[in-house]
């Protein structure tokens, strides 16, 4: 039995000791459903090209949201992904796209061949990696002159309201136009491109964005509630919004892309 100084403990610590190592494992259909898409010039921006066919590895695939949005632009997609909760979601709702392959495996081992792909993209998913031994194995899999592309589509925060919203979700938007992902000199230095766009939420909805970050499912069940609560708060007594009400949550997708020296 937990005594009551234990549970202080728990309720104070930010981490749930239970939850597994991939925060994602925990990942629900919420996270497909509420999670922005990818604006279309943001994927040709990663491809480089609108040539049909490109054999392109999407790693962290999660969902498949840039997976399909990869195959929807002509390329030959292979998908790779550590987290059996959210591999599974993509396998099931990209089931109709035949010639798509889904594979477990992570940045830093993807189990692919070598030299075999034109373009290797991250998206969402670069904070996660071991930045030398994922650009070894992009190196690796990659053809000559192959290309490297890393996407965020990150909450604008220059916006007040937008900042103190991913505070109280904890959502750790903090990617840059000014500050370009680390890669190693295996590859040319990024070049960036940029789209702005908005996404409108109910509240319920962005309470259910909240709840797909790695923070919410890796916290404890009281600091999920007090999440939770701290956002109902901010939307509806604070921001003043009604349940039906839609909230126009400002973005911007940053794509990096750099080429195989």
């Amino acid at each position: 039995m937990m005594t009551h100084k234990s549970v202080a403990q728990a309720e104070a610590s930010p981490w749930d000791e239970h939850a597994p190592s991939n925060a994602f494992e925990r990942a629900s259909r919420e996270y497909a459903d509420l999670r922005p898409d990818y604006p279309r010039a943001s994927v040709q921006a990663a491809l480089g090209s609108s040539k049909p066919g490109l054999k392109v590895a999407d790693i962290g695939a999660g969902t498949g949201k840039f997976t399909r949005a990869l195959v929807e632009l002509g390329a030959d997609v292979t998908a790779v992904e550590p987290a059996q909760a959210m591999r599974l979601q993509l396998e099931t709702t990209l089931a109709e796209i035949a010639q798509l392959r889904v594979r477990e495996g992570t940045a830093e081992n993807t189990g692919l061949e070598s030299h075999t792909f034109d373009v290797v993209t991250y998206a969402q998913c670069w904070h996660w990696l071991d930045t030398e031994a994922a650009c070894a194995e992009a190196v690796r899999i990659l053809k000559p002159g192959g290309r490297l592309a890393i996407i965020f589509n990150q909450i604008d925060v220059s916006e007040h309201w937008a900042h103190r919203l991913t505070r109280i979700m904890r959502s750790g938007d903090i990617q840059r136009p000014h500050k370009p992902p680390r890669i190693t000199a295996a590859f040319t230095e990024p070049q960036l491109h940029m789209v702005t766009f908005t996404t409108a939420l109910t509240p319920a909805q962005t309470l259910g964005l909240a709840r797909t970050r790695s923070s919410y499912l890796k916290s404890t069940p009281a600091n999920r509630e007090r999440m939770q609560n701290n956002l109902r708060w901010y939307l509806h007594d604070h921001l003043g919004y009604g349940s039906s009400d839609l909230i126009e949550i400002p973005y911007y997708t940053l794509t990096w892309t750099s080429a195989l020296r």
